[in-house]
């Protein structure tokens, strides 16, 4: 798998496309997107924003996607913005536009969530499962949480919602990993690959 870099950019952050929904620059945006299924873990997810609120951790909340528990999720979460399906650059300008990625689904085979946020220079907030641990360096470009451990997700979003500069370096990490799974960078991968084999064939 890789990540389509003229899609996923912090160049294509919008801080005109945040005023449109109401979001103030200087609010840190709790960003999540995906299909909207109870399997990506939403019951989590709005467990935590709840505990965030409870401990008067100031933020805004945006979720991108669509899918059969948004209803659920609308209900759960009234002070949310929803935005519906986005794709492309509209999307990528969506994630870019978010301050941290907030993913507690335990189901991602591979985690191209976490690897596009991380390509647009977003710190990721995950579960410790199989997707983003492969991605994620834990303390360096995000925070990789037990599964269902609502309390430490919420203490990994509240030192990244009050540290920018935290925010920053760990963004800037992630970024930097996300070059590994460019297209140009697999592809170059795979043609060397070839050009290895067939340089053995001709020596047999």
């Amino acid at each position: 798998r890789g990540v389509d870099r003229e899609v996923f950019d912090p160049s294509l952050r919008s801080l005109e496309w945040r005023r449109s929904l109401g979001i103030g620059d200087d609010e840190v945006l709790v960003g999540f997107y995906s299909r909207l299924v109870m399997e990506k873990g939403l019951d989590v997810f709005s467990d935590t924003i709840d505990e965030l609120r409870r401990c008067g951790v100031q933020h805004r909340t945006l979720i991108v996607g669509d899918g059969p528990a948004r209803p659920w999720l609308e209900a759960r979460l009234p002070q949310a913005i929803f935005t519906g399906f986005m794709a492309g650059r509209d999307l990528g300008k969506a994630v870019a536009s978010m301050d941290v990625l907030f993913f507690p689904s335990t189901t991602e085979a591979f985690g191209n969530v976490s690897l596009e946020a991380m390509a647009c220079g977003r710190p990721v907030v995950a579960a410790a499962a199989t997707g983003s641990q492969n991605l994620v360096d834990n303390g360096r470009s995000g925070r990789l949480i037990r599964p269902g451990a609502v309390h430490q997700f919420a203490e990994a979003l509240r030192a990244y919602i009050e540290d920018p500069e935290l925010r920053r370096a760990h963004g800037a990490a992630g970024e930097r990993r996300s070059r590994d799974f460019s297209w140009d960078q697999i592809n170059q991968v795979v043609a060397d690959t070839y050009l290895r084999l067939i340089r053995q064939k001709a020596a047999l």
